[in-house]
C-alpha cells in the first residue's frame, strides 16, 4: 500500500466527498477519485460505497480510516519533532474565534511570544463548532472560544476572563445616549452580525425570541472588520465585546439588558506532560 495515498484517503474521509476534499488538497476532483482507485486496487478491497452523489465507508475502509488516524497522529508527531529539532522552536497551533482574534488574542499572543520566543505558533481563526471539531481530531493544540458553559470531559478548560457582549453605534446615534438598552428597544434598528452558523448569532436570536421581538438584520459577515465598517458608516449597529470600547474611540458601546457575561476559555484535549507547550502557553497567558 503506497503510503503517498493516505492524505488524500484521510482528506475524503474528513469532508465526506471527494469534491469537498479536492478543494482541501487543492487538487482536482478527477485527481482524488484516481488516487482512491489507486489506494483501493492496493487495498484490494472497494473502500467507498458510492451511491448515486454520495459515498460512504465500506467496512474495509472503515478499518483502515481507524488505523489511518492513529498513523497520521503519529506522523504528524513526528514532524512537529523534526521541525523543533531543525529550527529549535516548538510549533503550537491553535484555533480562535474571530471576536477573540480581533482582541484578546492579540496581547495573548505577544505577551507568551515575550517569554517564549523558541515557541512557532500556528493560527486558525472559524466558528466554535469548527474549531472543537479540528480540535478532537488533534488538527490543534489549544483553542480560544467565548461560552456560557463551560466544556465538559474529555475536554481541559482555562476560563482567561468574563466577557460581554454589547451595542456599538456612532455618537450621533439617538441610542448612543442611552445607559442600557433592551432587545425590545431594538425592533426595527438594523444590525450588521456575525452569520447564522456562528454561535454568538444563534445566542442573540435567542435573546430577542425571548423578548418576542424580531431582529432587523441588514448584513452578515463573517468579517469583525466588515462589522466595525457597518457600524461607522451609521448603517446598522452591532453586538461586539465589551474588549472592542478600548480600541474603537469613535463609537460608543451601550450595555444590552438580559446579555450576561460569557466566559473565555482556553480548551485543549492532549495530556499536558506529553504537550508541554500547552502547558506553557496556559500558564502564561493566565491573567
Amino acid at each position: 500500500m503506497r503510503l503517498t495515498l493516505i492524505p488524500t484517503f484521510a482528506a475524503v474521509c474528513r469532508r465526506g466527498s471527494f469534491s469537498r476534499a479536492a478543494e482541501k488538497l487543492h487538487i482536482s476532483q478527477p485527481a482524488v477519485s484516481k488516487a482512491i482507485k489507486e489506494l483501493e486496487q492496493d487495498c484490494g478491497v472497494a473502500l467507498f460505497a458510492r451511491q448515486h452523489s454520495t459515498i460512504s465507508l465500506t467496512p474495509e475502509g472503515r478499518k483502515l480510516w481507524e488505523g489511518c488516524q492513529r498513523w497520521l497522529k503519529e506522523s504528524e508527531e513526528l514532524e512537529k519533532l523534526g521541525t523543533s529539532l531543525k529550527t529549535g522552536c516548538q510549533i503550537l497551533r491553535i484555533g480562535v474565534v474571530p471576536m477573540c482574534g480581533n482582541t484578546i488574542f492579540l496581547q495573548l499572543h505577544s505577551r507568551f511570544l515575550e517569554t517564549h520566543p523558541n515557541v512557532q505558533i500556528r493560527t486558525v481563526e472559524d466558528t466554535a463548532s469548527v474549531l472543537y471539531d479540528l480540535l478532537d481530531r488533534q488538527e490543534l493544540d489549544l483553542i480560544l472560544c467565548v461560552t456560557n458553559h463551560l466544556p465538559l470531559a474529555p475536554y481541559h478548560c482555562k476560563v482567561i476572563k468574563k466577557s460581554r457582549l454589547e451595542l456599538f453605534t456612532t455618537p450621533d446615534n439617538p441610542l448612543a445616549q442611552k445607559a442600557s438598552i433592551t432587545f425590545p428597544e431594538l425592533a426595527g434598528v438594523p444590525l450588521v452580525m456575525f452569520p447564522d452558523g456562528f454561535g454568538q448569532t444563534r445566542y442573540i436570536r435567542k435573546l430577542f425570541a425571548q423578548a418576542q421581538t424580531i431582529p432587523q438584520i441588514l448584513h452578515q459577515t463573517s468579517q469583525v472588520f466588515t462589522i466595525l465598517s457597518y457600524i461607522r458608516s451609521g448603517a446598522a449597529v452591532g453586538f461586539l465585546s465589551q474588549e472592542f470600547a478600548q480600541t474603537e474611540k469613535d463609537l460608543v458601546a451601550v450595555p444590552v439588558e438580559g446579555m450576561p457575561a460569557a466566559s473565555i476559555n482556553l480548551v485543549w484535549l492532549q495530556d499536558t506532560r506529553t504537550h508541554p507547550g500547552i502547558k506553557e502557553f496556559v500558564r502564561a497567558v493566565s491573567l
